[in-house]
């Protein structure tokens, strides 16, 4: 293998992130970003949360729109935003467990409630989400097989699905942008 300038670049990319990794989950939070009680937010948490979500929530909102209102349309956009936001959740999934820390753990948010947490909310949103986009995603496979009775049955099960978390999505936008906390409800 030919070393270029840019597997240079990519080796020492995946080295500091490996190093960060080793600094988080060996040393805790503090040392891999200074971030401390006194400053619990930083780039890393507006970065990983913030940019995640926005880049998915597009390819969300579009693939609830296409399939509720049968939008023949934005067919064709449809599919490539709908990767976008299933890659995006991922990642936001994988970075979730960073910011937990022990990512052995990301399951205790299904059977620990601590609905008091901001990263228990976080947790739920972004498994369910990422389940949605699952159901969403499911289609694709299934056409690739040809398995015909699993695509019926989703197609009956997707659409209670979509409208409800959609709304929920627009009742949380529309208490964010009110100034009004989860909390209080």
């Amino acid at each position: 293998m030919k070393i270029t300038f840019w597997r240079v670049v990519f080796v020492l990319l995946v080295a500091v992130g490996g190093y960060s990794a080793y600094l988080r989950f060996f040393h805790g939070l503090g040392a891999a970003t200074n971030l401390s009680d006194q400053f619990p937010w930083g780039i890393w948490i507006g970065f990983d949360a913030l940019c995640g979500i926005m880049l998915t929530a597009g390819g969300f909102t579009l693939m609830g729109a296409v399939h509720v209102f049968n939008i023949k349309e934005w067919r064709a956009v449809a599919r490539p935003a709908l990767v976008t936001a299933f890659l995006g959740y991922t990642l936001e999934a994988f970075a979730l467990m960073f910011d937990l820390g022990k990512p052995w753990n990301i399951w205790h948010p299904l059977i620990m409630w601590n609905p008091r947490s901001v990263m228990f909310l976080v947790g739920w949103c972004v498994m369910l989400y990422l389940g949605i986009m699952a159901l969403e995603f499911a289609p694709v496979v299934f056409e690739r097989f040809r398995l015909e009775k699993p695509m019926r049955i989703l197609k009956l099960l997707s659409t209670p699905v979509v409208i409800m978390t959609g709304r929920n999505r627009f009742a949380a936008a529309s208490r964010a942008a009110s100034g009004i906390g989860m909390w209080s409800t």
